[in-house]
């Protein structure tokens, strides 16, 4: 199969900067070890690169969680950023970032295998890694 051009390659494998979602179907299945990734979050305000909100990021995630499962060989990890968010109207934290760890795990098929934090002075970030 044909693929673009990857932005740069080194001796341990490419990157790419395209639309995942086209470059992705084009990759053979278990081809891949790692997939690091930080999403635009689901903040209840729009920002200028764009996001989604709350009430459709699951749904718009899961296009991407497949075919990372797809892509993932047996032993590869899966390792994404996910940013918290206000529960808009309420002085609470949105549920959105764990609605979307069940649903790689129960409808995608990922199994969670840690989470961790990453802590910046101005604030504190969730991370989480999933085996395929």
């Amino acid at each position: 199969m044909i693929h673009p051009n990857p932005l740069y390659t080194t001796p341990l494998g490419r990157a790419y900067l395209t639309d995942a979602l086209t470059l992705m179907p084009q990759f053979d299945a278990g081809s891949v070890n790692l997939i690091m990734t930080s999403p635009p979050f689901a903040l209840h305000f729009k920002k200028e690169y764009g996001n989604v909100n709350q009430n459709n990021y699951v749904g718009w995630f899961l296009n991407f969680a497949r075919q990372y499962h797809r892509l993932l060989k047996d032993d590869g990890s899966f390792v994404i950023d996910l940013g918290g968010a206000w529960t808009p109207g309420q002085p609470t934290r949105s549920l959105y970032h764990f609605e979307l760890l069940i649903s790689l795990c129960k409808e995608v098929g990922f199994h969670l295998a840690q989470e961790f934090g990453m802590v910046q002075k101005a604030r504190f970030l969730n991370h989480a890694e999933l085996l395929g």
